[in-house]
């Protein structure tokens, strides 16, 4: 549910911004994956691989044959095209056919979540797309990732409500749990237990999530909770989140 709304906000998105293809170009995504896929496909993908989106509402994986099953699977792609020798052949022909004024890439000097495309990547993109003279058509994708992730789709609000719902329930037990003598430690592992029972996920690494820091000079958040006790008086601190279906409070 959750691609196929994705997919769809990305059709309107280049309608809105004017920008005929948006392609999302990985490869071993496991070991260095893109940070929009999670929008485009629901695991991950192993041989070079094009997610293209255009315009004119059309949507196009490019993938290799044993991930052919899984794209298709999502149900948000109108054709899942599979390779075994190569993907050069099969996306130069599409290109050809689309022949776009504009070729969004994920590159970004000022965005990380919009950076996702590899510099040897970009180097192959380029590579292909001078072979039928449209390389200097290239452009940022940068307006529309960002756009992709800020717009929430109904599904993505659910998880988010989810996800708080636990996290003040959670702060709630502590509050209880919390007494002068407490550690931090202590304070972070009841926390860390009721995450547990819930089968959740932390928001952030575990190793400072929760991030619990009482009274005057401590290191504050983005550091590992400590023997330190609570005293009265003492202001007490948290940092914590969790995850549901890969979203998250803080």
């Amino acid at each position: 549910m959750l691609i196929k709304e994705k997919v769809n906000q990305a059709k309107n998105l280049l309608k809105e911004f004017n920008v005929d293809c948006w392609i999302t170009f990985v490869r071993e995504s496991q070991i260095n994956g893109d940070p929009t896929l999670a929008f485009l496909v629901t695991a991950d993908v192993t041989w070079h691989s094009a997610f293209i989106i255009t315009k004119d509402e059309k949507a196009i994986a490019i993938v290799g044959r044993y991930d052919k099953q899984t794209v298709e699977d999502t149900g948000a792609y109108d054709e899942v095209i599979s390779f075994v020798e190569g993907i050069k052949d099969p996306f130069l022909k599409l290109m050809k056919e689309i022949n776009p004024r504009q070729i969004a890439l994920n590159f970004s000097e000022g965005s990380e979540i919009a950076d996702g495309i590899t510099h040897g990547m970009f180097l192959t993109m380029k590579d292909f797309l001078k072979d039928i003279g449209i390389d200097d058509r290239i452009i940022s994708a940068q307006k529309i990732v960002s756009a992709l992730r800020e717009r929430k789709t109904t599904t993505e609000i659910q998880n988010i409500k989810a996800a708080i719902k636990h996290t003040e329930e959670i702060f709630t037990l502590v509050s209880r749990f919390i007494k002068p003598g407490k550690t931090e430690k202590e304070i972070a592992a009841f926390m860390t237990d009721e995450v547990k029972k819930r089968n959740l996920e932390f928001a952030w690494e575990p190793t400072v999530c929760p991030a619990v820091f009482t009274g005057p000079e401590t290191a504050e958040a983005h550091y590992s909770p400590t023997d330190k006790k609570v005293e009265r008086g003492h202001v007490l601190n948290m940092d914590f989140g969790v995850k549901v279906n890969g979203y998250c409070s803080d």
